[in-house]
């Protein structure tokens, strides 16, 4: 079906029965009503928030960035989250995939920036953000013809890949890596219970509770964690009530260099491909029929491009799908694209009163770390799910098998280990999501489909 006609049909028509054991208790067109909107929204930027904010401060560090610049890259990325994030959800024209997908930065993205500043400028290292995102958007009709080399043993090794291979910044997080707290008896033990609430809240809870398990069990952990003394409000204190962001904070438009151009367009391919797999799973969620995934696979790349454009823009990092979000999905039952939309509002909001930002960035890592590992948890099952119902051949087996081992085993690999790499090769060929999901799509096409 062609773009045109489907932005024609009424969107509520849309959604198949088939969403395999992720059953949703709010579907895809659905409207909670404003209270449970605002809620379920605000649950999915809990998830996101820190993951989205450490990207522009691992960059600030990197550059010694005053800390007035490191609120504005901040601000800048939570714009370009929050727009994109309500594009996404809702749709502009073929931008936007009208699914619960949350935005957020992918961390690829940190070396070429940090390069291209310290190599010519901040101003350069934005425009070469734009350019990525405008052959972002030019290519993403290409890339939502692919989805023919998706069939469903290929869509769910790409989701198992996704969930598994993100288990490592899971836990991370869950650990304190980085923080005093690191490996502590009471981190540790406080991203225990995390997972533990989550269960027992999942398998106990009841209606409106049971939909904001997540929620319900990072607000107990922030009490808790305030209460052991992990939480220190200084930070909300020094925050301003209101901030005006910026247009192009860093100077005008300049010439980042062919050498940085390359390398950032590199990384959108990438973040092309893992969209792509996260489009397959919330599709597969939500029950999308398979005949919608061609535009809607087109419409989450292109908002990758625009999104990027519009948080570059603003002074913000380059913006993919989050897939921790998918993984509430699937946990609370709330699949409806409205509700992320409101999600996005509140980035917005939250860019413009940095105070109500600074409460939730006193996330503490551990139960921040323990809701990830669960989410990640949950894509991965999904990814299972489809696998378990669709390996049929041997040849199926190997291009499951081949697929896990290559991209787990980059993601498992020593720092130093790929460091023969051309760098113009190196961020693609040493991400083990992107590695797997491509080889997977390789095999599939290549293996001879004999009856064995």
């Amino acid at each position: 079906m062609s773009v045109q006609a489907r932005l024609a049909e009424p969107v509520g028509s849309t959604v198949s029965s088939e969403q395999g054991f992720a059953k949703l208790d709010y579907q895809l067109e659905d409207y909670p009503g404003p209270l449970k909107t605002a809620l379920f929204g605000i649950q999915h930027v809990l998830v996101m928030f820190t993951a989205m904010v450490g990207g522009p401060l691992i960059v600030a560090r990197l550059l010694g960035l005053s800390a007035e610049t490191r609120i504005t890259m901040v601000t800048g990325t939570m714009i370009g989250c929050g727009i994109a994030t309500m594009v996404s959800a809702l749709g502009v024209g073929f931008i936007g995939p009208r699914l619960p997908i949350v935005m957020g930065v992918f961390y690829i993205f940190i070396g070429p920036l940090v390069a291209i500043s310290k190599d010519v400028g901040m101003g350069a290292a934005m425009t070469a953000l734009m350019i990525g995102g405008l052959v972002q958007l030019a290519w993403s009709p290409l890339i939502g013809k692919a989805h023919r080399f998706f069939p469903p043993i290929v869509t769910g090794t790409t989701i198992l890949l996704i969930g598994t291979g993100h288990m490592k910044i899971g836990i991370s997080v869950a650990t304190g890596q980085n923080t005093p707290s690191f490996g502590q008896p009471l981190t540790l033990g406080l991203a225990a219970l995390m997972i533990g609430l989550i269960i027992i809240i999942s398998r106990y809870g009841r209606g409106f509770i049971k939909a904001l398990s997540l929620f319900v069990t990072m607000v107990i952990g922030y009490l808790l964690s305030a209460a052991f003394g992990l939480i220190s409000p200084q930070t909300v204190i020094d925050a301003q009530w209101l901030a005006m962001p910026a247009i192009m904070p860093y100077g005008g438009f300049a010439w980042p260099g062919i050498i940085g151009v390359i390398t950032v367009v590199v990384c959108f391919f990438a973040t092309a491909v893992e969209t792509t797999g996260h489009t397959l799973a919330c599709s597969k969620i939500c029950g999308v029929p398979v005949s919608e995934t061609e535009w809607r696979i087109r419409g989450a790349v292109s908002n990758d491009g625009v999104g990027s454009i519009i948080s570059a823009l603003f002074g913000g990092m380059a913006l993919t799908s989050y897939s921790q979000n998918i993984g509430v999905i699937s946990l609370t039952g709330v699949g409806s694209r409205f509700v992320v939309a409101a999600g996005g509002f509140f980035l917005i909001l939250m860019a413009l009163v940095p105070k109500v930002g600074a409460i939730i960035s006193l996330m503490p890592s551990p139960v921040l770390g323990g809701v990830l590992l669960f989410m990640f948890g949950m894509v991965a099952s999904v990814g299972i799910d489809i696998i378990g119902s669709n390996m049929r051949s041997r040849r199926d087996a190997l291009i499951v098998a081949a697929s896990l081992a290559v991209g787990l085993g980059i993601q498992a690999a020593p720092p130093d280990a790929f460091n023969a790499i051309p760098p113009a090769l190196h961020i693609l060929l040493t991400d083990g999501i992107v590695m797997g999901i491509i080889l997977a799509m390789i095999l599939n096409i290549v293996l001879p489909k004999k009856a064995e």
